[in-house]
């Protein structure tokens, strides 16, 4: 500690390595933050599982809708052979219902449509691009050939017919 001797000389005290000053009037004290070591709070969680619950969402709408597809009322010609694909491997379904409509993803759509859908499948997945047509077995081939041939002169040989297995009639 320091103090004013007699002589009124300001003196010093040492307190450990370092002198302290004796306060005075003119001088203020600074409280100096100490910090806790080897406390650690953790990271934060919350963008993560946002991120995680995000990723849920998409996941469960792009199976619905994907399965969606495949719900569209359509009785499937019977087949005397046939050849189990792998749903996923194909990358465009083109339903031709009843009606005579054409529909890419439960969506009424004309034959422009279609061929983009075709020329933009092909762009993505190359040769590996694949066309599934389902239609209806009272749907008259006039209605199923423009499909055929579109996909043709895009240049997606890969294209399939869905069919019923007579097995499963019964």
């Amino acid at each position: 500690m320091a103090g004013l001797d007699d002589s009124g000389l300001v003196s010093w005290h040492v307190v450990g390595r370092f002198p302290i000053r004796p306060a005075d009037r003119y001088t203020t004290t600074m409280r100096v933050p100490t910090h806790q070591r080897g406390r650690f709070t953790g990271a934060n969680m919350t963008p993560m599982i946002d991120v995680v619950f995000l990723l849920i969402i998409f996941f469960l709408v792009s199976s619905h809708m994907a399965r969606q597809e495949n719900h569209l009322p359509v009785d499937l010609p019977v087949a005397a052979s046939h050849q189990v694909l792998d749903p996923e491997s194909t990358s465009l379904t083109i339903t031709v219902g009843d009606d005579s409509q054409w529909r890419l993803g439960g969506e009424v759509v004309l034959e422009s449509q279609i061929r983009q859908a075709m020329a933009d499948a092909l762009a993505r997945d190359g040769a590996a691009a694949a066309v599934r047509i389902r239609t209806d077995s009272i749907v008259p081939y006039r209605q199923v050939e423009p499909i055929l041939r579109a996909a043709a002169q895009i240049g997606v040989f890969d294209v399939s017919i869905a069919v019923q297995d007579p097995a499963d009639i019964r």
